[in-house]
């Protein structure tokens, strides 16, 4: 999976906002997501570059506790309150766009993974029966590698509306939760653009054996009995009906991320 180090620094300098308010402590829960977007970096930094499924599951699982701690922030009443001055109004709608866009993307990635959870089942399948050497449709390949290029070109045109935001005169408070929010997104897209990666096949064979066999099985289209043996049916689905629940988590914690900026703007 690749770092996110870099793109921290690139969006922090793309982001460069000023403080209008004498220095404070942060509020507790604020503190809380900036311990847990540090420790995801140092989980991040002690890993592959590669993305494997097993790295993917973990990110997944990791990234739904962070997007816990943007819900939280975001429903904090002074973070709340701070919002709904009208100074403010154009950048929750920014952030509203950018919700939408992500339930999209979000939504569109899980049905790629269904999607190719549900043809591992029909290989295993037609092996079981055939009991020789399967071969995939080029249509199916063609299509996935198609699906997941799309959605790494919109996640990409998200990540550059973020950069283009002006700097904005914020208080304290509501500096420290936009930072919050900005900063999990860095992290999001590394998560995004490692999994739609595996899902394309667009990635350095994996050095696992066992993954190497999944590789073929999905991208190179073929694969014979001998490997089936490798890794069983039940894993397989398994792997990727994790991926799902953890898109699934996902979606949802947006929702609650949208619920929070619309009730800024009901008040």
């Amino acid at each position: 999976m690749a770092s996110t180090s870099s793109s921290t620094s690139s969006a922090d300098d793309s982001h460069h906002i000023r403080s209008t308010s004498l220095p404070t402590r942060s509020h507790p829960v604020i503190r809380h997501a900036q311990d847990e977007i540090r420790k995801f970096k140092t989980w991040e930094a002690s890993i592959s570059s590669i993305p494997t499924a097993d790295t993917i599951c973990s990110a997944l699982t990791k990234l739904q506790v962070l997007y816990e701690c943007v819900d939280s922030v975001l429903s904090l009443p002074l973070t709340q309150k701070a919002l709904t001055h009208n100074q403010y109004t154009e950048l929750v709608n920014e952030l509203l766009d950018k919700s939408i866009s992500l339930m999209d993307i979000c939504g569109s990635t899980r049905d790629l993974v269904s999607q190719v959870k549900e043809n591992a089942r029909v290989v295993q399948s037609a092996m079981r029966r055939r009991k020789g050497e399967v071969k995939l449709t080029t249509s199916f390949i063609k299509n996935l590698k198609k699906d997941a290029n799309k959605a790494m070109t919109s996640l990409k045109q998200i990540d550059e509306k973020i950069r283009g935001i002006k700097p904005l005169d914020l208080d304290l408070h509501l500096l420290s939760a936009i930072k919050v929010v900005r900063d999990v997104g860095v992290v999001r897209s590394s998560v995004y653009k490692s999994l739609l990666l595996f899902l394309s096949g667009s990635f350095a064979k994996p050095k696992s054996s066992r993954w190497l066999h999944v590789h073929k099985f999905i991208w190179k289209g073929t694969t014979d009995r001998n490997e089936q043996l490798e890794i069983s049916n039940e894993d397989m689905v398994s792997l990727f009906q994790e991926m799902e629940n953890g898109l699934e988590c996902m979606f949802r914690s947006l929702i609650k991320t949208r619920a929070s900026l619309l009730n800024v703007l009901s008040c």
